[in-house]
Order: structure tokens, then C-alpha cells, then sequence
């Protein structure tokens, strides 16, 4: 089972220094679908080895080492089952854990994270460094692995779209998503206010697959897709424009082109909506896995999280007023920003 506070912390530290090991065994776990294969109750190993194409001793070992962190149970009949830990990794589970546990220790992401020390001592983003391509050029690349970066980002755990559409009133007009991806965020928008209506922006590369995606939610009537850099311009006429998880991935003055952007489309007392985690000023307030994600940024591009008061610089400096933040059930805030 996980360490459990200890008096000098020993215990803690031994498993946070090993941690990555115990994400790579998920991994693999996920990537043999484990967790849907033992949906229905326990199954032997040597059938799931055989169905999922693995070696029966090795993989009998590995839900061994998984059973003892609670991730799967084994019995003495080599009988693998579920249990609430591995019951996340379900593809069908609400939320899924599994797009996220094949995401997080994929070899671009294990290679970048083991030069972060390179980007501690330069200010070098380690993804460049061991690249030499930025997260975004290796992506478009290699689409194979951006699939696993989208479907990732669609299935937080967090379920951060819902929380976003249920935090805030879309109950019309239209909404501009800059940077919408796939439209993850805006399909929750408008399935949850049927008097508002979408624009999803986003490169021609990323949005092609959004015009069927929205298509099979019967959106296609209530949002248009439209091709497009937000480093150049950004679709006028909208009445609320959203930013989502679209700030961090760049450093202040990429921000402030971005921004300057969406003011320029706007007109005076329009909605600009970031939607990002705010970090506090003082860490131990908060939930330690928003400072992971800014290490994330540090590691990938050469982005960053940031606090409010560094949020209502960027927007003042960018022609918006005096930022206010909703909250939302997940980790994500929404930064209002009123144009001016």
C-alpha cells in the first residue's frame, strides 16, 4: 500500500524517489487494458497473457508488484482482479485514469523528464534540449503520439470540462474557443445550454478531426469550425472568448501576443475567460499536483502555471480589467477578464 506520514518521512521519501517506477508498471498495466479485462470479475493470468499478447510469468509478476500498491488484486491461484485503484483504469470509467497513465510515461515524456536537471541549470526547456524540436513540432510529427496527447487532454480525470461548463453562465450567445483543440471543452459548453452556439478555432492540423467529433454530438448545427494561428488573429463576433489550458504552454510575451490578439477581436465589456490552475502564493495551501503541472510546463515547452496577481498583469498589460477568478469543482479556475 502507498507510504502513510511517518515521523521523519523516511518511508515517504523512499516512495516518492521510485514513484516513476510504480507509474511505468501502470503503464504497461493500461496499455494491456488489465482493468477492462477484469471488469467482470477475477480471471488467471495465463489468460490475460495470452489474450493481451504478454508473457504469462512476466505478466503475473507485474500485477504481483501492482497488487501490493492496492492496483489490482491476486489471489493464490494466480487469479487477477479488480479493485477500486485499478478500477480507474477502465477505458469506460467516470472519470478514466487510462488516458492519463498512457500519456504520462510515454518515452517522449520519460526522455524529457530526465534532463530536467538541464533545465534547472540553463532555463532550457529539456524537450528542446533532447529533441531539439519544441513539444508542439514533435507532435505534428509524430501524429500517433499527439492522439495520445488529445485523448488525454479530453478525458481528464478531473472531468475539468463539465466543471467549467457547470461553473459559469453560457446560457447564450456565441462562444469563440481559441485554441479549442479538439472541442472537448466547447461540446460541454453547449450540451449543457442549448441557446448557445460555438466557434472552435485552432490549426487546420488539430480542428479536422473536431468537425466529426462534433458532428457525432449532433453540434455540427450549433458550431463552426474555423482554421487559424492565434499568434496572427482571432475570429471577431464572438461573446464570450475562452482560452483554455492555452496560456501555459507559453512564456509571457508569447501571452501577450495571444492576448492582444483576442482583445483586438473583441469589442469594449466582451468576456475573456482563461482557464487555467492558479497556483497560490504559498504552496503548502494547495494541492501539490498543480506545482507538478508547472513542472510539466518547465520540462515540455517553456511555459509556465501562474498566480492570480501574475494573471491581472498579463491581462492588464493586454487592454482587459481587473481579472476576478470562479472556481470550478476541478483544479481548474476561470479567470474572468472583462475587455476594455
Amino acid at each position: 500500500m502507498f507510504p502513510t506520514a511517518d515521523g521523519d518521512g523516511l518511508a515517504d521519501m523512499t516512495f516518492l524517489v521510485r514513484a516513476f517506477q510504480v507509474s511505468s508498471m501502470v503503464h504497461v498495466a493500461a496499455s494491456l487494458e488489465l482493468a477492462d479485462r477484469v471488469a467482470d470479475g477475477p480471471r488467471p493470468a495465463t489468460i490475460l497473457a495470452s489474450e493481451c499478447g504478454a508473457d504469462a510469468s512476466m505478466l503475473l509478476r507485474l500485477c504481483r508488484a501492482l497488487a501490493s500498491f492496492g492496483i489490482f488484486g491476486v489471489d493464490d491461484d494466480d487469479q487477477v482482479s479488480q479493485t477500486t485503484r485499478s478500477a480507474w483504469l477502465r477505458q469506460t470509467s467516470t472519470p478514466t485514469m487510462y488516458h492519463a497513465a498512457r500519456y504520462w510515461a510515454r518515452p517522449h515524456q520519460v526522455k524529457a523528464w530526465a534532463d530536467l536537471e538541464h533545465t534547472v541549470r540553463s532555463g532550457e526547456c529539456a524537450f528542446d534540449h533532447v529533441y531539439s524540436m519544441s513539444a508542439f513540432e514533435y507532435f505534428n510529427a509524430n501524429p500517433a503520439e499527439a492522439t495520445f496527447f488529445n485523448l488525454f487532454m479530453q478525458h481528464s480525470p478531473d472531468d475539468r470540462h463539465a466543471a467549467v461548463a457547470a461553473a459559469y453562465d453560457f446560457s447564450d450567445g456565441l462562444i469563440v474557443d481559441v485554441g479549442g483543440g479538439n472541442g472537448a471543452l466547447l461540446a460541454a459548453i453547449l450540451r449543457s445550454n442549448s441557446k448557445a452556439s460555438g466557434l472552435l478555432f485552432d490549426r487546420e492540423s488539430v480542428v479536422a478531426n473536431a468537425r466529426q467529433s462534433l458532428g457525432e454530438l449532433a453540434l455540427s448545427s450549433r458550431c463552426r469550425v474555423e482554421a487559424g494561428d492565434f499568434f496572427r488573429a482571432v475570429p471577431p463576433g464572438g461573446d464570450i472568448y475562452t482560452l483554455s489550458q492555452i496560456l501555459h504552454d507559453w512564456n509571457d510575451k508569447q501571452c501577450a501576443t495571444i492576448l492582444a490578439n483576442c482583445r483586438a477581436a473583441m469589442e469594449a465589456g466582451q468576456r475573456l475567460l482563461v482557464i487555467e490552475r492558479v497556483l497560490e502564493s504559498e504552496p503548502e495551501r494547495m494541492n501539490p499536483i498543480n506545482y507538478l503541472a508547472d513542472i510539466v510546463m518547465m520540462a515540455n515547452n517553456y511555459g509556465r502555471e501562474r498566480t492570480c496577481r501574475e494573471y491581472e498583469r498579463l491581462l492588464g498589460e493586454s487592454g482587459f480589467g481587473k481579472p476576478r477568478i470562479v472556481s470550478t469543482t476541478s483544479a481548474f479556475g476561470i479567470v474572468e477578464a472583462i475587455s476594455v
